[in-house]
């Protein structure tokens, strides 16, 4: 693929019909044009009403504008840039039939004409895209089209040639895509991502462009957990020192959650999904499996990625198990070898809004125990040899604002969290000491260290 940096700077606005929208009303007089995502105003006058005349004259007739459901771009127009010239991109289904359209409409002294226009046969607009897919130093159009009876979207990309549009056809539906540079070539790679269906597998597969065929083609592919059934979240960011990857957090059956992490290694040649592990008997395993809501991101904001991994921690057969917290560890993958390194060992307490980052020297050594009735969680040294509890050595209570003095009293400290839910409690601790070993005491400057609120 070659190397071209774009030069393009999008400026990109929506242009809103907003009466149309709201009440579902076609194509007449009266439209207002919004400012949903506005990057740059559209000029004064003429230009609303010129754009709107080359919609209605394609449509040939009323038309209902359509808008994207995700991504940056939210608006039925949108207005863009492409070496110097203006465009507005348009969605709308006619009342004569079902089916969706786009339509390009370049703008020249306040002249605003259609130079490309084509139907879809999907049942919503999905988002839109504008990258450089073709490798012309130009930013292309991606469009993605929902497809509610199949569960699969389809693809449209749109180059923009010598005031021409041409239609690139992808062959590939997806549950999720998104254009990046993952094979590290300097050009932007379009990332298929597709759920298991009754007839095929997971998987992540990276679509190049192909000079010959004039279209993105599959290039390489990766196994995806055919167990999750839903993506909650997906990006692309850096994973390791010089390495950047998509990640993928999902949802499988019973509400579990897991990661995983896909790159490309330039030694292999081949994309890599090294968290998940398929057994001789199909089984499919993953370390960051876990109950808890929560999502692989920077954790300790180095600039990586870290992936969470829940465990419990210590208890004794008397503990309540529902008492017993769990231990988050965020780890990053080392893509030499696809292992693990914790960063931060976390407790965190969801319901209270804050977490406790674990000092070194607790890990292992120390447990805790929750009372949600009380909002405290207390921690205790961990006596390994004997299974059980020993000495407290810190508990974190949330107070309301009317108890805090009593809190203090009774020698709670207050932690100056601000919490995220907008309500006057307070988070307060209280330190104690063990005789077991000297380097599990915090003091009070330490403590504070280590909560953070959510």
């Amino acid at each position: 693929m070659k190397t071209m940096k774009s030069k393009l700077t999008m400026r990109t606005a929506a242009l809103i019909f907003a009466a149309a929208a709201a009440t579902g009303l076609s194509g007449c007089s009266d439209i207002g044009f919004g400012e949903q995502v506005l990057l740059r105003p559209p000029r004064a006058t003429g230009d609303k009403a010129a754009i709107q005349t080359a919609i209605e004259g394609q449509a040939g007739g009323s038309y209902t504008l359509k808008y994207p459901q995700k991504g940056q771009y939210r608006s039925a127009i949108t207005m863009f840039d492409i070496a110097g010239g203006e465009y507005a991109l348009a969605f709308y289904s006619t009342d004569s039939d079902s089916k969706l359209n786009v339509s390009v409409i370049a703008g020249k002294d306040e002249q605003w004409d259609c130079i490309g226009s084509f139907s879809n046969k999907g049942t919503g607009v999905d988002r839109v895209i504008f990258k450089d897919v073709n490798n012309d130093g130009k930013e292309d159009i991606i469009v993605g089209w929902n497809n509610y009876a199949t569960g699969r979207n389809t693809l449209s990309i749109y180059s923009v040639e010598n005031n021409a549009v041409r239609e690139m056809t992808v062959d590939e539906t997806y549950n999720e895509m998104m254009l990046a540079d993952i094979t590290g070539d300097k050009s932007e790679d379009l990332v298929i991502i597709t759920l298991s269906t009754a007839q095929s597998g997971s998987s992540l597969l990276v679509m190049q462009y192909s000079d010959q065929e004039k279209r993105p083609i599959g290039k390489y592919a990766v196994e995806l957990d055919p167990e999750v059934k839903e993506f909650t979240g997906v990006f692309y960011d850096k994973i390791d020192s010089g390495v950047n990857g998509i990640i993928l957090d999902g949802e499988k059956a019973g509400s579990m959650r897991t990661t995983q992490v896909v790159y490309f290694d330039k030694a292999d040649n081949e994309l890599k999904n090294p968290l998940l592990t398929v057994s001789e008997n199909d089984t499919y395993s993953n370390p960051t499996t876990r109950k808890d809501v929560i999502s692989a991101r920077d954790f300790d904001s180095d600039g990586i990625v870290e992936v969470p991994v829940i465990t419990p921690l210590s208890a004794s057969p008397k503990d309540k198990a529902g008492a017993v917290c769990s231990l988050t560890s965020w780890k990053q993958l080392r893509t030499n070898d696809g292992s693990l390194q914790t960063k931060m060992n976390t407790v965190i307490n969801y319901n209270d809004g804050y977490y406790f980052i674990m000092p070194d020297a607790w890990t292992g050594n120390v447990t805790a125990l929750s009372d949600p009735a009380k909002r405290e969680v207390s921690y205790y040294v961990w006596n390994s040899k004997t299974g059980s509890v020993g000495d407290k050595i810190l508990s974190i209570e949330r107070f309301g604002a009317s108890d805090i003095e009593q809190a203090k009293k009774d020698g709670y400290v207050p932690l100056g969290l601000e919490l995220s839910d907008g309500t006057d409690a307070v988070i307060a601790a209280k330190l104690f000491k063990t005789n077991t070993s000297d380097e599990l005491n915090l003091d009070q400057s330490e403590l504070e260290k280590c909560i953070k609120a959510l």
